[in-house]
């Protein structure tokens, strides 16, 4: 009698742990798949290594197949220009979009976002340039390229709206959909400086020691975000799945594969 109802416990606590497991998934992940909506033309983050290949590389791709492995499914990349990513998300394209998007007030109105790593907002310039900058102003009557679609544009717009109030010259904008574009314009001197995040700089100058330079550093830390539609239940298994892998360094493990500070893993969202 000891036996079987040792044997009872046993199959419940299986089924206990089995329904404990089911209720950490997200419900998006019952198809059979982990659907990412994802833009890759933003190294370390995601990005094609070489021609030909059929899924990005980076940190957010790994991050998205440890995701994927813990909750037992493959991943699948749905790759999206920048500008389509939320969009795509909200028509349902993808289950979730991990694509160097920063988490900001506008975004999260319509969308729940989980923190996964921090970075800071940078102007760029090329090595060879004598373009220098002690403040944002200092870009008075410069040339200065971004990505469509991502915050950078309103943060130019800003600006000009203060340097035209201040009766200085307004920078021009130019915007291009990667920011493989972004770099490229300011390499060739079409523009005078790019705006983008330290990670991709830092990447860039393991690359190409030299080519490019930091011209100026915004204070304020920006957070990446996993966007998904709004299901507390949902956001809850992608928070749960993403300090999972915090917590056992796999994500200390994929920053330094790609020379990224571990420290901006550990604060992102604290």
């Amino acid at each position: 009698m000891r036996t079987r109802s040792f044997a009872i416990l046993g199959l419940l606590a299986a089924a206990l742990s089995t329904s404990l497991q089911a209720a950490d998934k997200p419900s998006f992940v019952s198809g059979g798949s982990f659907n990412v909506c994802s833009d890759p033309t933003f190294p370390p983050l995601e990005f094609f290594e070489k021609t030909g290949d059929r899924e990005p590389s980076g940190f957010d791709a790994d991050l998205i197949r440890a995701m994927a492995k813990t909750w037992g499914v493959p991943a699948r990349f749905i790759v999206t220009e920048f500008t389509g990513l939320l969009p795509g998300l909200d028509a349902k394209r993808c289950d979730v979009v991990i694509s160097g998007a920063l988490i900001t007030p506008e975004r999260t109105q319509k969308l729940n976002a989980v923190p996964y790593l921090s970075s800071a907002t940078i102007v760029f310039g090329s090595g060879k340039s004598d373009v220098t900058l002690s403040k944002l102003e200092d870009l008075s009557g410069k040339v200065v390229a971004v990505q469509s679609g991502t915050r950078y544009v309103a943060i130019m717009e800003k600006l000009n709206t203060e340097l035209k109030a201040a009766g200085k010259p307004e920078a021009t904008l130019q915007t291009y959909p990667k920011g493989s574009d972004v770099a490229q314009q300011v390499l060739v001197g079409r523009a005078a400086a790019g705006l983008s995040q330290d990670t991709e700089l830092a990447y860039r100058e393991l690359q190409t020691p030299g080519q490019f330079k930091t011209l100026y550093t915004f204070p304020e830390k920006d957070v990446f975000g996993a966007y998904l539609l709004k299901d507390e239940a949902n956001k809850k298994a992608v928070a749960a799945a993403i300090k999972s892998l915090k917590d056992d360094g796999t994500l200390k493990a994929i920053s330094e594969k790609w020379k990224l500070d571990p420290v901006n893993v550990e604060g992102a969202g604290e």
